[in-house]
């Protein structure tokens, strides 16, 4: 092999690895939209809603597929207001009336997000990416108490990086995964409609 081809070969994978490390940050948008059975269960009761962001870091991960820790993704303008929307529908088409947590009175539904992350790592030929949702539930109801924890994960191999519109959809998926499955358990519902409590933790 000349020396021309060898500078080649060089130059092309510096190419390659320089557009690897450079990946540029991404900022999703996120909406779930939670469809769920509905009825009358809440009877009008009012209900004081919650949405809390747990998370020590607010990065939910990094494109890049090395350790190098750039090309942070970040969620555009948080996620308590969208997941409250979606939770406010819900709770409503349940036949409650959503109101502030401090106009529940003794009926009240806080949703924590304890984890959105996203991790991505190379294969042999293609890259794998892992995202993750957990999302908690605490509800009152009189003086009893109930709490869930709802965690959500989902793996694919992709050969291309995914771009913002691809990571926006795995992590929203996520997202509104775990949040039907909290506003979709039976025993959460159950346990914020009916007419009194016994004041004992049901987990």
């Amino acid at each position: 092999m000349n020396n021309h081809l060898r500078f080649g070969i060089l130059a092309a994978c510096l190419v390659l690895l320089s557009a690897c490390s450079n990946l540029p940050a991404q900022t999703v948008f996120l909406h779930p939209d939670v469809s769920v059975p509905t009825g009358n269960v809440g009877k009008g009761k009012n209900i004081g809603l919650r949405v809390l962001d747990e998370r020590q870091d607010k990065i939910v991960g990094y494109r890049n597929m090395d350790s190098s820790r750039s090309a942070p993704i970040t969620v555009e303008g948080g996620l308590t207001g969208d997941i409250g929307d979606a939770a406010s529908k819900v709770l409503i088409e349940l036949g409650f009336q959503v109101v502030a947590p401090s106009e529940g009175g003794s009926r009240s539904l806080t949703i924590a997000v304890r984890e959105l992350s996203y991790k991505a790592s190379s294969l042999t030929v293609t890259k794998k990416v892992i995202v993750k949702c957990v999302l908690a539930a605490r509800a009152t109801s009189g003086p009893g108490v109930w709490e869930g924890t709802y965690p959500v994960s989902h793996e694919k191999e992709v050969v291309m990086t995914p771009d913002v519109d691809a990571n926006a959809r795995a992590l929203n998926d996520v997202l509104t995964e775990s949040l039907t499955s909290m506003l979709a358990d039976p025993a959460l519902v159950q346990f914020l409609g009916r007419e009194s409590a016994q004041g004992k933790l049901i987990k």
